[in-house]
């Protein structure tokens, strides 16, 4: 339905649902989706130069 890029950007929401916001297993409140899903000082580079709610 949408494609990986999505999966990073918490700003591009799927067709049904928003990605703003996550619920970690174990835990009963949702939080702030982190861009790159937590890893963005390590993977960032990857991505320089992507327009990522274009590239999806």
């Amino acid at each position: 339905e949408y494609g990986f890029y999505s999966n990073v950007n918490p700003q591009v929401d799927h067709p049904r649902w928003s990605q703003a916001k996550e619920r970690r297993i174990g835990e009963f409140f949702k939080r702030d989706t982190l861009m790159f899903n937590g890893y963005a000082s390590q993977v960032a580079g990857l991505y320089r130069g992507m327009d990522l709610k274009k590239f999806y």
